[in-house]
């Protein structure tokens, strides 16, 4: 009974010094846009994309309807990553109305989010809404947390939210489209 408490306890302080190492080792190319994100005032984290069974969700990316805003509706894609950070899954709702091929007709994915965002990739994050950030999950069984990319990577000065962004893991601001950003003036 000693050995096992003993070998559990070895175990347990094993996994914390290793979530621990893990958090400190980032990539240069991950400093750099954790940098980015609080210049911008914004909430960084990134992470590996998950796929079932290791995610809560049927697929890697997820549609998800939102509520119209001036007539556009405002859906999001959701998926749950593996954080570099910490180690824990948390569920990501990433807005649609920023992706450059946005269609606010279609009630899907945008392609290019289809395309980018894959099972094992690594993204950037980059959230506007730092103060609600990372939110508690309810009734999920991998991510227990949760955050939005979100409000608004429109550069609108006096907003309450800092400018965000999403890069994938080759560079590419997924995020980037100015198009809708006359909705929050």
């Amino acid at each position: 009974m000693r050995t096992t408490r003993l070998n559990l306890a070895i175990l347990i302080m094993t996994v914390s010094l290793s979530s621990a190492w893990a958090a400190s080792v980032m990539s240069a190319e991950a400093v750099k846009y954790e940098n980015s994100c609080k210049q911008a005032g914004g909430y960084f984290q990134y992470g590996t994309v998950n796929a079932p069974p290791n995610s809560d969700y049927r697929d890697v990316v997820n549609f998800k309807r939102g509520k119209p805003l001036k007539g556009i509706p405002l859906s999001h894609t959701h998926i749950e990553i593996t954080s570099g950070l910490d180690g824990q899954v948390y569920d990501v709702a990433i807005d649609n109305v920023f992706a450059s091929d946005y269609n606010p007709r279609r009630r899907d994915i945008p392609a290019s989010y289809r395309q980018a965002i894959t099972a094992g990739s690594t993204l950037y994050f980059c959230g506007g809404n730092p103060g609600k950030e990372p939110y508690s999950t309810k009734g999920e069984h991998h991510a227990k947390q949760g955050f939005d990319w979100v409000h608004t990577n429109c550069e609108s000065p006096g907003s309450k939210f800092a400018d965000g962004w999403i890069y994938t893991d080759t560079g590419v601001n997924l995020t980037n489209s100015h198009t809708y950003c006359y909705l929050w003036k």
